[in-house]
């Protein structure tokens, strides 16, 4: 008798372990100033390099070379990191970058100047990328990682929204420039309590061993990837047509991202309007990423392909939008939210995809190829989209993502 209670006791421990919800490190509330500067300041890049002369394809080569800056920036930061055995200093570098680049931004005179200090930004940002995610392993327990890094996402995820709202408010009053300084000084908060929050304690993280993480909340189009644990590659049974479909998912998304705001600004539309649709896309991926996560089940395939259907449909908004001026406005903002709604369930089921059916063993490596895909893919798409746009115009460059996605639907067809 008194066995059986003590195991039912053992199991009602476990159980409430488990039901217990546990109390996030006060240090993730440091990423909200910096989350609001890069989030207000993430659409003003591709509108001064339009002011300043350029066109789609120096917007599309901007990102490109951001998007390569942030992804080798991601590794290098990581592993420095790794070898050091510290990750205070990275963050605090990360969010020192903005204030200080933020405001050279602001003093540029040609599109050259913005691309060379905008590359070099993305790779000093991207020391917040990899480093965090082994400072939140250390600081919640091992059985509530999922949790700690999904509420890390939405506290970042919902920073970022409140700095596209502000970006919406201040773009009525202050010129580009003037914005730029505004939000440098907006992340300069970050540094100061990142410097008395974070605690510094020596951590090794295994990353080869580390799980995949699915938890996005929203889809960060500037920098890719989200975060990169390791550079292993590894091309497991079952996953070869996964990262042929995701490369082209990419390279759509690459064609997207940067050219839908030159589409909106070269017909006339404001400031304020561009940030309107983002703050649209950003609001609908956050309030839908938790309950898709929490329904999708076993069906992760299905989850994906409907995310995918979704995004096309986006595609399919925006081309019709290019084509024909009158119904742009609406379409735009159409497109956007089933961009952001798509995201859900692309960025939730798709990390938990590769983790499944890599297996434990080459989980780790398998996460690697999946992010080295996924930037390789975004890269090239938003160096093509400059030129297609150039040469051809936007409906055929918005009706390439529209092919590309129906190529990485079938390719997921069983």
């Amino acid at each position: 008798m008194s066995q059986r209670v003590s195991v039912a006791v053992r199991n009602a421990m476990v159980s409430n372990r488990y039901r217990y919800v546990p109390k996030m490190p006060r240090w993730f509330y440091s990423f909200v100033p910096f989350k609001v500067a890069t989030g207000g300041s993430s659409a003003l890049v591709s509108l001064y390099l339009l002011e300043l002369g350029g066109n789609a394809s120096t917007v599309g080569l901007t990102f490109a070379l951001a998007s390569l800056a942030s992804m080798l920036g991601a590794l290098f930061w990581g592993k420095l990191s790794d070898k050091t055995l510290r990750r205070k200093p990275f963050i605090l570098l990360g969010f020192a970058s903005v204030p200080v680049f933020l405001t050279l931004m602001a003093f540029v005179k040609t599109p050259a100047q913005l691309i060379a200090i905008n590359t070099a930004y993305a790779f000093f940002l991207a020391s917040t990328l990899s480093v965090p995610i082994a400072l939140v392993l250390r600081s919640v327990r091992k059985h509530s990682w999922d949790y700690g890094i999904g509420k890390f996402n939405e506290i970042s995820g919902w920073g970022w929204v409140l700095g596209l709202v502000l970006g919406f408010g201040l773009s009525r009053f202050l010129t580009i420039p003037q914005l730029f300084v505004a939000f440098a000084l907006l992340g300069l908060p970050s540094v100061f309590m990142a410097q008395r929050m974070i605690r510094e304690v020596p951590i090794y993280v295994n990353r080869k061993a580390i799980r995949a993480f699915g938890n996005y909340v929203i889809e960060k189009a500037r920098y890719f990837p989200s975060f990169i644990l390791h550079t292993n590659l590894s091309l497991p049974n079952g996953l070869k047509r996964f990262y042929i479909s995701f490369l082209l998912f990419w390279i759509a998304a690459g064609l997207y991202f940067p050219q839908v705001p030159v589409l909106l600004t070269e017909n006339g539309f404001t400031r304020e309007i561009i940030y309107l649709a983002l703050i649209v896309n950003s609001t609908i991926a956050a309030l839908n990423y938790t309950r898709v996560g929490m329904s999708m089940g076993e069906n992760k395939e299905g989850t994906l392909r409907k995310g995918l259907l979704l995004r096309t449909g986006a595609f399919v908004a925006i081309t019709v939008g290019a084509l024909i001026s009158p119904a742009l406005l609406p379409l735009a903002f159409v497109s956007y939210a089933l961009a952001g709604y798509s995201w859900t369930f692309i960025g939730v089921s798709s990390t938990a995809i590769v983790s499944e059916k890599a297996g434990e063993k080459e989980n780790g490596s398998a996460m690697g190829t999946y992010n080295v895909v996924s930037s390789a893919g975004y890269i090239a798409g938003s160096a093509l989209g400059g030129y297609v746009v150039s040469a051809f115009g936007f409906g055929m460059t918005f009706g390439l993502g529209v092919a590309l996605l129906g190529g990485s639907v079938l390719l997921l067809r069983r």
